[in-house]
């Protein structure tokens, strides 16, 4: 190696020591400032931000390609879309699936008929199943008309709805007391006209706070359902956001709660369906997969053990449904368990006759 080769290499080495101390300096000062965002700016945001809360937890703003106002452009035919006032300046968009020994007999679509034939429809003694769906998106996502068509094919009316703040209902803040109203306003609807017809209250996920929380005040009010349907349901949603996955990030900061956990009750946003619980006097099932990586199956399980403190009799005894996680069900898919169908039809035959023997005791003492 000639001198002028080695002062070459002796030249380049200084270089490129540089370069890679650029390097490292940049690397080391984007991972400061990523780690400041996400465990400092992040939490402060969420904690002193109501918007950014609302949103996270209601994901009212996520809409949908479906047009509400046509329910048989995604198959639906026989449902009728119609809206319905719950409170002052509030009013929610509503879709009444029929039952499907019921769909070729509605009235065309303009009838002037067709509003009261469907509301006299729902005191033909089927069930009616008023449904409550989760957060994100509205009645029309494709997971829920999924759940919508296997019901109907079980010949069960379908009553499902967007909460206020959501879709084609009123553009106003959500919160927890709002979402009650909303669904207690929908359940005295159907009490108005279903006559005789067993009405049962299904929530999933969110919805699940949202039916535990109305069906209480309800069976408060000697208003029960016949029965209650809770699938992938949390115990409270304080512990949902704890072990809620996109939490994991933030779980180990020592201001974890401050940040994410307390400002829930500040937007009203509570949810404590363990606490709602012991006071309904329906029959219930909880249906949750073991690979529900939203809402975590031991959530059902707390909900479960909460549920069993209800004083009532043996017949009123709470039904847990784990649908196994090598079948991949997970968040939104357990009505496409084969076993689904028959799960529900056993419930729901069971509290019809649970409410037909309340029905009989009732007339004998009077």
């Amino acid at each position: 190696m000639n001198i002028l080769t080695l002062m070459g290499v002796q030249h380049t080495l200084p270089v490129r020591r540089r370069k890679f101390n650029r390097v490292l300096r940049s690397t080391a000062t984007c991972l400061v400032f990523t780690s400041f965002v996400v465990w400092v700016v992040v939490p402060l945001v969420f904690h002193y931000s109501p918007r950014v809360q609302r949103f996270f937890i209601f994901l009212n703003t996520v809409g949908s390609q479906v047009d509400l106002s046509k329910p048989e452009s995604v198959g639906l035919l026989g449902t009728r879309n119609f809206y319905m006032t719950t409170d002052k300046d509030v009013s929610v968009g509503i879709w009444h699936i029929l039952p499907g020994s019921l769909v070729q007999f509605a009235p065309d679509i303009g009838s002037s008929e067709r509003d009261l034939w469907y509301e006299q429809s729902l005191r033909d003694s089927k069930p009616v199943i008023l449904y409550l769906h989760g957060n994100k998106g509205t009645r029309g996502e494709h997971h829920r008309i999924e759940l919508y068509r296997v019901l109907r094919e079980m010949d069960y009316h379908i009553i499902t709805f967007d909460y206020r703040g959501y879709a084609d209902s009123s553009a106003v803040d959500p919160d927890e007391d709002g979402l009650v109203m909303d669904t207690k306003a929908l359940f005295n609807y159907l009490l108005d006209n279903a006559g005789t017809s067993p009405v049962f209250v299904w929530g999933h996920s969110l919805g699940t706070g949202v039916s535990c929380h109305a069906v209480s005040e309800l069976c408060m009010e000697k208003k029960c359902p016949q029965g209650l349907v809770l699938e992938a349901p949390f115990n409270n949603l304080q512990d949902e956001v704890r072990l809620n996955p996109l939490s994991q990030v933030f779980y180990h900061l020592p201001y974890f709660d401050w940040a994410f956990v307390d400002p829930l009750q500040d937007i009203g946003a509570e949810f404590q369906s363990d606490k709602h619980i012991v006071h309904i006097t329906s029959p219930v099932i909880i249906l949750h997969a073991q690979d529900d990586y939203v809402v975590p199956i031991e959530l059902g399980q707390k909900l479960q053990l909460a549920a069993q403190q209800r004083q009532l009799p043996e017949e009123y005894s709470l039904k847990f449904v784990a649908f196994d996680g090598k079948f991949g069900y997970g968040h939104n898919n357990i009505p496409k368990a084969p076993e689904f169908i028959a799960v529900i039809r056993d419930f729901v035959s069971n509290a019809e006759r649970i409410g037909k023997k309340q029905r009989t005791n009732m007339n004998q003492n009077v």
